[in-house]
């Protein structure tokens, strides 16, 4: 059982993310404890009387904290504080803790009479002479205190009071007796356990438990960047203890605080913990050790399994140093630890031999489960063993069976140490890393693959390799390439085929080339490839082979109502699939309840890159949906366990990510630069996703600024004409886009050909936001007589809600194109409804557009109130320049700057100006010299 003695200590401050955050100034607050905050505060400001103050409770729970409170509040109010403090040394050496008193106290000793004086000074041994009496020193401290109390006031501060000698507490219970009504002194002690002089005089207060609310503040407050399944494994150890929430994080490594590597089966202590509980531990006699690392060891802590393991005729009599120690508590059928860290300090203090043989101990009566006693036995053997190797191999088969991936892993590690034939720890250091693959640990996967040099390429390596390639360096093509050499190998088992093939699958997503799809679709149409793995179900519903197109979504879906069926479904690589699977089917907000709501009893099979599997599609979702405050929120929380994390790859497309949200909103420096970092870094590692992403983001940074030819070209070479089998999933949500720039530009007849392919493969019926996008690029492209049904077909596809910015950018293609056709009044109707959503997104360069178009069509429509007024002398050579018709690289050329430099000045110029591409600029330019500021138009 832990301790039920838990205070919160003092909180650090933390980031602004939404988690708990200290004072600006002073001392952080202490979480929980305001009632004890209170009651100091009352004794400080006279408003309450009492002998003196006992905080009563064990190590951890802060009550040193509180002492410190009160010395900084009594210091504020001018108030003098001297501390005392007891040491286990000094707990039999008369008057040491009244020694301390009058040590600080010195100086005011003339302040007495003369023979008040002298028995102080006695005490201190400052002058000759026989030690007082106890009623002699009693009075004189008395008249001491009472007199600095007069003066100004005088707060005594007591801590590790159990360890104050006799004397020392029962003159300062004497004292504070007397001067119960004086409201110049102030007495508070600390002590894990009242004395029977203690308890007679001051009034004792037993600190409370911290609850489960505040315990989540204060790790939150000290660690704000632990990762959530870490900080569970904390809260669930700690129970509430403000050291252990405090200390346990900082005795891991950063990677494990990151949960990129796995936490040890027994959490490691700090020095700061073991300090607490070491000498007791170590004072303990060498049978009560070595019982409680065996209970420590074995968590139910039976004494019949004590008494069996042990072979201790009486395990109670032996257990009463540990008892009388305040270590554990022995009840009639088990111990208990009396406090949340005893059992880790416990194991963290023993030494590599008792270890050994409390698990030899125990794995003489675990009977009952042989994959226990296997991992026992595993952690008593000295050298190596086959016997043990394959039993313990054995055992983390079925570990992986039942989806505890972690333990599988540990247990196939373990059995390679055993293993004495090279091969057989090759073999089982591969599963290893394969299965800390399946489970996520990347970084733990390139720890235990065993080196090429060393035993070898075996289908684990290559497999393995293959895929940490592709997820921490990024080199998608040299992994395509190594995976595609393990199904050649006739001895490759199923599960290392099933493994391999979902590694395959995710390199594709990555890849997103046509080539690497159909090398994968040839795998899969392998006999020996036959499963009804997840992953191979995604990619029949993706490829369509199962279908037409317009009923992959629906396939999808119907596979989200039954997964997962197993723990061992629940793998990082399946997650990958789905999460894949789900953006290609714009079905994210369909996936997400089903990534939420996995059992916690599994998550331990749910390894780091799961979480930013998850927390990828939670960004998408986001953005998608126009919560782009929420994404943003969430990329920050991304890129604060990328420099760990090991998944590189996932870092870069939550680059692309964040480019596309600048671009959206019209940060054009920022979106060209992260693009500019994306296309450098996965352009030659063959990452066609990010490509894709990035040019993308690079096309709505052009649309968004007027230069629609820039648009176009980027467009064009990510969404070519053709056949449907060559078109990269990814770049089918580019055809609005496309249809936009082209019509601009004098292409639509590319760009039509371009909806053409999607409509022939069925894609316009994927999704409602295919439908939506099909349309909306038909009715750009259509010939007048059927634009306007284009149009309300698109503004009307079900579900349209779901995504916002592109209904808008619809509504507001339609606006302009009834104002052109002159039907005023319809056209202010859709574009002020486009505006008002724009407008609320955040979507600037698309409401600047929107705004200038409700101004040709007669309303007058204020400029946004953050667009500066006035043009500086380089904008202005800019926007000149480009309202002659010089391109940006013309516009460079001529003015000595580079094509970024003169995209960021239009971008400014534009809202400045109140126009949304060059075609304006002229007229706006004219408008301006000529003072006409009314912000209308005709």
């Amino acid at each position: 059982m832990l301790s039920r003695y838990q205070l919160a200590l003092l909180a650090d401050p933390a980031p602004d993310d939404g988690r708990h955050r200290a004072p600006p100034h002073g001392r952080p607050e202490l979480i929980g404890r305001s009632a004890e905050r209170e009651l100091l505060d009352s004794l400080l400001r006279g408003r309450a009387r009492l002998p003196a103050l006992l905080f009563n409770g064990g190590i951890g729970v802060g009550k040193t904290a509180l002492l410190r409170a009160a010395d900084e509040q009594a210091r504020r109010a001018g108030r003098r504080v001297v501390w005392v403090t007891g040491a286990p040394v000094e707990a039999d050496l008369p008057y040491s803790g009244l020694h301390q008193l009058l040590y600080a106290l010195r100086t005011d000793l003339g302040r007495l009479p003369v023979h008040q004086r002298v028995t102080l000074s006695r005490i201190l041994g400052h002058a000759d002479g026989p030690v007082p009496d106890r009623l002699a020193t009693c009075a004189a401290t008395l008249s001491l205190v009472t007199e600095l109390a007069d003066d100004g006031g005088l707060v005594v501060l007591i801590d590790d009071a159990q360890w104050i000698d006799r004397e020392s507490t029962e003159l300062l219970a004497f004292v504070a007796r007397r001067t119960c009504d004086l409201a110049g002194l102030v007495l508070v002690a600390a002590a894990h356990q009242p004395g029977p002089p203690l308890a007679a005089g001051p009034h004792v207060r037993q600190l409370a438990p911290l609850s489960d609310h505040d315990a989540g503040l204060l790790i939150d407050a000290r660690h704000p960047t632990l990762h959530s399944r870490v900080r569970r494994v904390i809260l669930d150890h700690a129970q509430g203890n403000p050291l252990a929430l405090i200390e346990l994080p900082r005795a891991l490594s950063q990677e494990q605080r990151c949960a990129s590597m796995p936490l040890p089966v027994h959490l490691p202590v700090t020095p700061r913990i073991s300090g607490q509980f070491g000498a007791r531990l170590r004072d303990l006699p060498e049978p009560a050790r070595q019982l409680l690392l065996v209970a420590a060891l074995d968590g139910t802590a039976r004494l019949a399994t004590l008494t069996e393991a042990t072979d201790e005729a009486d395990v109670t009599a032996q257990l009463g140093p540990a008892e009388r120690h305040h270590l554990v508590t022995v009840g009639t059928d088990r111990l208990l630890f009396t406090h949340p860290l005893v059992r880790l300090t416990t194991i963290d203090l023993a030494t590599r031999a008792e270890l050994r043989t409390a698990h030899r101990h125990l794995a003489r009566v675990t009977t009952a489960d042989p994959d226990v006693r296997a991992t026992h036995l595993a952690a008593a053997a000295l050298g190596q063993d086959d016997s043990l190797a394959e039993a313990l191999a054995t055992a983390g088969d079925r570990a992986a069976d039942r989806g505890v991936l972690t333990t599988a892993t540990e247990m196939f590690a373990r059995a390679a140490e055993l293993s004495t034939a090279a091969a057989d720890r090759a073999e089982r250091l591969g599963i290893a890393a394969q299965l800390a693959c399946r489970a996520g640990w990347l970084r733990w996967a390139g720890h235990l693959n065993p080196p090429p040099g060393e035993f070898g390429v075996t289908t684990h390596t290559a497999a393995v390799s293959a895929y940490l390639l592709s997820l921490d360096e990024g080199d998608v093509d040299m992994a395509h390439r190594r995976l595609l050499r393990v199904f050649d190998d006739p001895t490759t088992s199923m599960p290392m085929r099933r493994m391999a093939l979902e590694m395959l699958f995710h390199v594709c997503v990555l890849a997103d080339r046509p080539d690497h799809w159909a090398a994968l679709d040839t795998v899969l149409a392998r006999p020996d490839c036959e499963s009804a793995d997840i992953v191979l179900r995604c990619r029949a519903i993706l490829s369509g082979r199962d279908g037409d197109a317009d009923t992959m979504r629906e396939r999808f879906l119907e596979l989200l109502d039954r997964w997962p069926t197993t723990p061992a479904e629940l793998t990082a690589l399946s997650t990958a699939s789905l999460s894949a699977t789900a953006a290609a089917l714009d079905a994210v907000t369909e996936l997400l309840p089903v990534l939420r709501g996995l059992p916690d009893a599994s998550a331990d099979s749910r390894g780091a890159p799961t979480a930013r599997f998850g927390l990828h599609m939670e960004i998408l979702d986001r953005y998608q949906s126009g919560r782009w405050d929420e994404a943003e929120t969430l990329l920050r929380e991304s890129a604060t366990v990328a420099g760990v994390s090991g998944l590189r790859t996932l870092e870069g497309i939550a680059r692309c990510q964040r480019a596309l949200l600048a671009a959206v909103r019209g940060e054009t420096e920022q979106a060209l630069e992260l693009t500019d970092e994306v296309l450098r870094w996965a352009t030659p590692r063959g990452i066609g996703l990010a490509v894709i992403l990035a040019h993308q983001a690079r096309a709505l940074v052009a649309l968004g600024t007027g230069d629609h030819e820039h648009a176009y070209t980027t467009l064009s070479t990510i969404a070519p004409a053709g056949a449907v089998t060559r078109l990269p999933v990814s770049a089918r949500r580019i055809v609005f886009d496309l249809a936009d720039a082209a019509v601009h530009t004098g292409h639509g007849p590319q760009a039509a050909a371009y909806l053409q392919t999607l409509r022939d493969g069925g894609f316009d019926r994927l999704s409602p936001r295919m439908t939506m996008l099909t349309h909306g690029a038909a009715a750009l492209l259509a010939r007048d007589s059927h634009t306007d049904e284009a149009f309300r077909q698109a503004l009307t596809a079900p579900g349209h809600e779901r995504w916002p910015l592109e209904h808008a950018r619809i509504r507001l293609a339609y606006g302009e194109w009834l104002r052109r056709a002159k039907e005023i009044g319809p056209a202010r109707v859709e574009l002020g409804a486009a505006l008002e959503v724009l407008e609320r997104l955040g979507a600037r360069p698309w409401a600047v557009r929107a705004r200038n178009e409700l101004r040709a069509a007669g309303l007058a429509v204020a400029r946004p109130a953050e667009g500066p007024a006035g043009l500086t002398a380089q904008e202005e050579s800019v926007a000149r320049l480009a309202a002659q018709g010089l391109t940006n690289k013309q516009i460079a050329v001529r003015l000595r700057l580079s094509d970024r430099t003169v995209s960021g000045h239009l971008y400014k110029v534009y809202p400045k100006l109140g126009v949304t591409s060059r075609t304006g600029l002229r007229d706006a330019l004219e408008i301006r010299a000529g003072g006409d500021t009314d912000g209308t138009a005709d």
